[in-house]
């Protein structure tokens, strides 16, 4: 247990924010685009899309099946906590992919092309930032999930 322990610490994923390996990530990002379109003197939204794309990494044990029953067991715990620490991230990665497109959807209309465009950039990067706030919060109140048992225990 030990040296999986040490193994994950040194090639386990890296943070793009901080540079440090963790047990887990969850990498997310957010594109959209829309079309506007003139009704009367107000420009709308006519269309929109939101692309979420989330990609969770985890370490696997390879030689998993090999080794003492009682380290399979703590593997499985480990493994199943770490996962579910891991789907936090993706439920908030969710949540903001659903309040960009909402509020691309109904953000109103302008007389002015230029001001309905800018205030949907504004707006949806000021969302963005929230998310990944809050995000990050989930990371520091569970500690990286350890508060979730997301521990390798080396006995």
């Amino acid at each position: 247990m030990r040296e999986l322990r040490q193994m994950i610490d040194r090639i386990g994923p890296v943070n793009s924010d901080d540079g440090k390996h963790y047990d887990g990530l969850t990498e997310w990002s957010i594109t959209w685009d829309y079309q506007l379109k003139r009704r009367g003197k107000v420009w709308i939204v006519a269309n929109r899309n939101v692309q979420l794309n989330i990609k969770v990494l985890t370490p696997r044990w390879t030689d998993f099946q090999n080794t003492p029953g009682v380290l399979q067991t703590q593997w499985r715990i480990y493994r199943a906590n770490l996962l579910r620490h891991e789907e936090g991230h993706v439920k908030v990665a969710l949540r903001a992919a659903n309040a960009v497109d909402k509020y691309i959807g109904t953000c109103g209309g302008s007389s002015s092309l230029e001001k309905l465009k800018g205030d949907i950039e504004r707006n949806t990067e000021n969302l963005l930032k929230q998310y990944r706030k809050i995000d990050r919060s989930y990371d520091q109140r569970t500690r990286h999930g350890a508060t979730q048992g997301v521990t390798l225990k080396l006995n």
